[in-house]
């Protein structure tokens, strides 16, 4: 106005960065709050390792989203670490797409075991998250069909067990796998030998950053802004 600009602070700040973020959303090539990317995921799958060995003889990443992770993995458990998948790029995100069905040919399209590679092996499979849990039930037959010997899940993040109304397109809630059953429920359903899942503490320690300026509600259900009735919630 006619006495020049002048700012009112009308809350106290409180920052709640998506820890998702390190997990998967952002570019593996950037930083946030100084910390990169790719050496939080590879930190994650460090941590990973330590949190559930198992004996094996090959990690392998599902591409390209498990990829820093099982190298952290392997690092840390010094089993070897293989391409046991190979994706095609000519196919989309599965976990976003409208249908069951589509999402389920989606991923027999988008990644194929390598046999050779895979026949014989007792495996280590490393994903970043599960979601709805069609892309590790289809990469677990897939692989077992290839002739692997063992295939063992490890995931660089929690139990995914909330949605996020916060602007990702995760599944609702109850299309979550993780959603009201324990974690061996989890494995029976994706038919691996043994499931394990990085610690909460395992996974915010990786990213380096304090825990109350993280947002984890998509693993622990405590979310950073109060959420409006259930009956205004949706997509």
């Amino acid at each position: 106005d006619e006495n020049g600009l002048r700012s009112q602070r009308f809350a106290e700040k409180k920052p709640a960065g998506c820890v998702f973020e390190y997990v998967y959303l952002a570019r593996p090539d950037t930083s946030i709050n100084g910390r990169s990317i790719h050496a939080a995921r590879v930190e994650m799958g460090r941590r990973l390792a330590r949190e559930h060995p198992v004996e094996a003889d090959l990690v392998i990443p599902t591409p390209e989203s498990g990829t820093p992770a099982a190298i952290g993995y392997a690092e840390a458990s010094g089993i070897p670490y293989g391409q046991g998948l190979v994706k095609n790029a000519y196919v989309g995100r599965t976990f976003i797409q409208p249908s069951q069905t589509i999402r389920q040919l989606g991923i027999r399209l988008k990644l194929n075991p390598l046999r050779d590679v895979v026949h014989g092996k007792r495996l280590v499979v490393i994903d970043d998250s599960i979601v709805r849990g069609n892309t590790q039930r289809a990469l677990v037959r897939m692989l077992r069909e290839a002739g692997a010997a063992e295939v063992h899940v490890r995931i660089s993040s929690p139990p995914i067990k909330w949605p996020c109304f916060y602007g990702i397109d995760f599944a609702t809630r109850a299309e979550l796998i993780a959603n009201g059953i324990g974690i061996d429920d989890v494995r029976a359903s994706l038919g691996a030998g043994t499931l394990g899942y990085i610690s909460e503490d395992g996974m915010i320690g990786a990213t380096e950053q304090p825990r109350e300026r993280l947002c984890t509600a998509c693993f622990t259900g405590s979310y950073p802004i109060e959420l409006p009735d259930a009956d205004r919630l949706g997509k």
